[in-house]
């Protein structure tokens, strides 16, 4: 489905498809040397993306975690061979845990607290699509298992998160999808998706308000659809470059997106004219604007 650009933000103008110098990772502005940064499910797809990402941004050390061993260790090795390429000293680990498993959490997160590790950013981009077809007929424990993916493990890996030992900068970010808002034109047989994203994405925003963005800031974005292997019969043109929502994400963790706390974002729009003062004072006067929910009732 070639949606990359589908969510369009009238203020904004210019549309990407491929990453460009503003989010860049070798930008210094945004560089992450001296974080450590946490990929879920970032041995593959759009969070491999986005670790290599981290990586070439000089992160001191990357962290995947995914439910396949051999999958992560794989990525391993590839995110290594990254660093060597780009010249950075990042070190790379993977845990494999899975994050709808609360057991598997406690042991990943104690894990690294007995290690002494704290983790300065979170990437939330592990994700379940959850059974197809009508919910009504849906099997019951399939759709639980999505919500316990897509809702219940946002709030467990932001609560250790945020519980971690020091009072240093941290900031998360999550990766959406354009079927927290757009539940009547997206595939209507994957509702139990649209359903646990939607609501995933509004605990996202509830956590946020109540957050300090000096301590704890969180930015949401949509990744856009990513030209792949299983997609060679598409249209090229009509997707994004993996590296478009991999780059968004290392500048969405940086100071110079705070004015975008609590926010959900699409990869592929401008920051330079996100960062316009016409706009930021619209984001000032406005709480609804770029936020999920039913405005004006």
């Amino acid at each position: 489905m070639a949606v990359s650009l589908s969510l369009h933000f009238p203020p904004i103008k210019t549309l990407h498809r491929e990453s460009y110098p503003a989010i860049s990772p070798l930008r210094p502005e945004n560089n992450q040397g001296g974080k450590t940064v946490l990929v879920t499910g970032g041995a593959g797809g759009i969070g491999f993306a986005i670790a290599r990402a981290f990586v070439q941004a000089s992160a001191s050390h990357l962290i995947i975690v995914g439910r396949r061993q051999g999958f992560l260790q794989d990525g391993i090795k590839r995110l290594e061979a990254e660093a060597r390429a780009a010249g950075t000293n990042t070190r790379v680990s993977g845990y494999p845990s899975d994050v709808s498993d609360l057991e598997s959490s406690e042991k990943l997160w104690t894990g690294l607290r007995e290690e002494g590790i704290v983790v300065d950013v979170l990437v939330l981009n592990a994700v379940a699509l959850g059974p197809t077809g009508p919910l009504v007929d849906a099997d019951l424990g399939s759709v639980w298992k999505a919500y316990e993916v897509n809702v219940r493990s946002l709030l467990d890996y932001t609560q250790r998160f945020h519980r971690q030992v020091g009072n240093s900068q941290k900031y998360l970010v999550s990766v959406s999808s354009s079927m927290v808002h757009n539940l009547d034109t997206e595939n209507p047989f994957l509702s139990a998706y649209g359903a646990t994203k939607n609501a995933g994405q509004v605990l996202i925003q509830q956590i946020a308000r109540d957050a300090d963005p000096e301590r704890l800031q969180m930015i949401s974005f949509h990744p856009g659809a990513i030209f792949s292997d299983g997609a060679q019969e598409g249209d090229e043109t009509n997707f994004s470059t993996a590296a478009l929502p991999g780059n968004f994400a290392v500048w969405a963790a940086t100071p110079e997106a705070k004015f975008l706390h609590g926010r959900f974002l699409a990869a592929w729009w401008d920051v330079n004219e996100l960062k316009d003062d016409e706009l930021q004072g619209k984001l000032e006067s406005d709480w609804h604007l770029l936020r999920i929910g039913a405005n004006g009732l």
